[in-house]
């Protein structure tokens, strides 16, 4: 028997039994969801407005959201924009032509004030990196209590993209000095409607 042969039967031989994994109870997080979500997101600078349905929800958007002047891409389905995804989807650079973008979260996370996106909820990802401001609608219904819970809704598998935006980008590694907007979007807006 070779050296090599000998090592690896003394490595197969001295094996440990296998033990099932522990079970990890689905940790929840006390209070209510949506009003943790709501001061967790605002505590990282960004901001949530509720709405008693989503037609509301879209109908502020309407009113609120520029409709000259600014290229608003928006990848929901019952809002418009002055733009959709499709205008950027052959060369991505032109990403950096939008100011606004409309998405949909996935779902929200009560403890840490944080939204799921993905490529598909944003339509494609640059929209909501190069934008200047960022709106995601998201049912209430949709809100979880805790990242343990989060995990165990999603698989990182399902999508190219997937990321927890917790507010507008920011900074606070110079100096200690906390910047809003240093790598991206300068503000996040979270529409909170009520049903689906």
């Amino acid at each position: 028997m070779s050296a090599r042969e000998d090592i690896l039967a003394k490595i197969k031989a001295g094996k440990p039994t296998p033990v099932p994994l522990p079970q990890i109870p689905e940790f929840g997080w006390p209070g209510d969801k949506t009003q943790n979500f709501i001061t967790m997101l605002k505590s990282f600078d960004g901001n949530a407005l509720e709405f008693d349905s989503r037609a509301d929800a879209i109908s502020w958007l309407e009113q609120n959201l520029p409709k000259t002047g600014k290229v608003v891409c928006s990848s929901v389905k019952d809002f418009k924009g002055t733009v959709r995804p499709e205008y950027y989807a052959d060369d991505l650079h032109k990403a950096t032509d939008i100011d606004i973008c409309v998405g949909e979260g996935v779902f929200g996370v009560g403890e840490m004030g944080a939204i799921l996106v993905t490529d598909d909820s944003l339509g494609k990802v640059p929209c909501a990196l190069f934008s200047t401001d960022l709106y995601l609608l998201l049912s209430k219904d949709d809100i979880v209590e805790s990242m343990h819970q989060a995990y165990n809704r999603f698989n990182l598998e399902d999508n190219a993209y997937s990321a927890f935006f917790t507010g507008p980008s920011a900074t606070a590694d110079i100096e200690a000095i906390h910047i809003t907007g240093a790598q991206g979007e300068i503000s996040l807006t979270a529409l909170l409607y009520k049903g689906h």
